[in-house]
């Protein structure tokens, strides 16, 4: 056990863990990274095991370890609480993480938001870097195996007040995503509507799904895990960007949300100061 802990932590309440086992040897392993999605229904994170040698594909890489739980829990402490315990399982230190990727949004304000300040002050506190992804095309991911190319990846989320945040990829392989349609927030229609002027009549059925597609009752038939962002995808785009980059620390991007749209706190502010 490692020093500090001789008991296993408290389980968060809701939480689902799955995990890989080792697979068959793929040559000598290299760092851990972190994946923090907190921005859905649900918050995750998991942890990858990249390969020594810096370009290698993400079929070389071994997810080990991935947690989710519910909503309710989007808190500085219960995320951290998660973190540690995926460590824990597979005898680790926060030490040992090389790499912190997390989702930046559109997504929950107040879940975007603390899952942010988490992955900074924890990257911070180990003198790695945090790197910050797409959470739209983190859910894209789920369809990106690459065996149809050419076919839309279309992730919705639900926004409320009647609206989603949407975009289209195209994806080549895992993690490879092509933007068709660029992130944006509007009604279900709205952002159908500009996928069919982007993409043409003689495209191939779209794959739409995630919560807003759920919400809006446009969802292709998908796994239904598919509706969800996943930490893993969260941070296995983390991953291959800071990898392309040579994994060069001062390669990452500035840790800024995206949000697309006020708050409803902002607007109803802003109501009230119109009046």
């Amino acid at each position: 056990m490692r020093p500090g802990h001789d008991a296993r932590p408290v389980a968060v309440s809701g939480a689902r863990t799955r995990g890989r086992k080792p697979a068959a040897a793929r040559g000598p392993e290299g760092p851990w990274v972190l994946g923090i999605e907190t921005g859905g229904e649900e918050l995750g994170v998991a942890l990858w095991r990249l390969p020594e040698a810096i370009g290698s594909a993400p079929t070389a890489w071994r997810l080990v370890d991935e947690t989710t739980a519910h909503r309710g829990h989007q808190r500085a402490d219960s995320i951290l609480l998660m973190v540690d315990q995926a460590l824990w399982r597979h005898g680790l230190a926060p030490r040992d993480l090389a790499l912190v990727g997390v989702g930046r949004g559109p997504g929950g304000f107040t879940g975007v938001r603390v899952g942010l300040a988490t992955a900074v002050g924890l990257a911070l506190g180990l003198g790695v870097p945090a790197w910050p992804v797409a959470s739209l095309e983190a859910l894209a991911l789920h369809a990106a195996s690459g065996e149809d190319p050419d076919r839309l990846i279309v992730p919705l989320l639900d926004a409320r007040r009647g609206e989603v945040y949407g975009a289209a990829y195209r994806a080549r392989t895992y993690g490879d995503c092509e933007p068709v349609l660029a992130p944006r927030v509007a009604t279900c229609e709205a952002v159908l509507s500009a996928l069919r002027e982007v993409a043409g009549p003689a495209s191939a059925p779209a794959l739409v799904f995630g919560s807003g597609a759920v919400t809006y009752q446009v969802a292709s038939p998908v796994p239904p895990d598919w509706h969800r962002a996943a930490a893993r995808h969260v941070g296995a785009l983390a991953a291959l960007a800071w990898d392309r980059a040579g994994r060069n620390a001062a390669a990452a991007p500035a840790v800024d949300p995206t949000y697309l749209r006020k708050s409803d706190a902002e607007i109803e502010r802003e109501a009230r100061d119109a009046g």
